[in-house]
């Protein structure tokens, strides 16, 4: 996912969560070309499952990406009717590229996940947030 943008074998994993029991779903969205875009993805949520996780790729990039993982939209027992995530970089650990078009260097072995808080992606110390994901109750 965060290298090629494809969708398996995250998906898989997906299946498999559902099949134990773990997930509700598999979403998955259009891809976005330029920036800014947006991109609606509708699905439906139950109490049995009120967290929402979502991720993908930052392109071009070596191994990044942008998510929410667990984010709740059952709070205290209420559905909330707005959430705004607010997306940072973070990077895969399984390419050892350090700029946005860097050839393919395979990291061997591979790095745990961690945000991107340097180079290239800092300004002045500071990584502003890739973008944002706003969850919307429909009624």
């Amino acid at each position: 996912m965060a290298e090629k943008g494809r969708r398996s074998p995250l998906d898989q994993e997906v299946v498999a969560a559902i099949n134990a029991g773990n997930a509700q779903f598999v979403l998955s969205g259009d891809g976005l070309s330029g920036s800014p875009r947006s991109v609606s993805l509708e699905f439906d949520v139950s109490v049995n499952f009120p967290q929402v996780t979502l991720v993908t790729m930052v392109a071009p990039s070596p191994d990044w990406f942008v998510g929410v993982a667990g984010l709740p939209l059952l709070v205290d027992n209420k559905w909330v009717d707005e959430r705004v995530a607010v997306l940072y970089p973070y990077d895969a650990g399984t390419d050892s590229g350090v700029t946005y078009a860097a050839e393919n260097w395979a990291s061997v072995p591979a790095q745990p996940i961690h945000r991107l808080l340097g180079f290239p992606v800092a300004v002045g110390g500071m990584v502003a947030p890739f973008g944002t994901m706003t969850f919307k109750r429909l009624k």
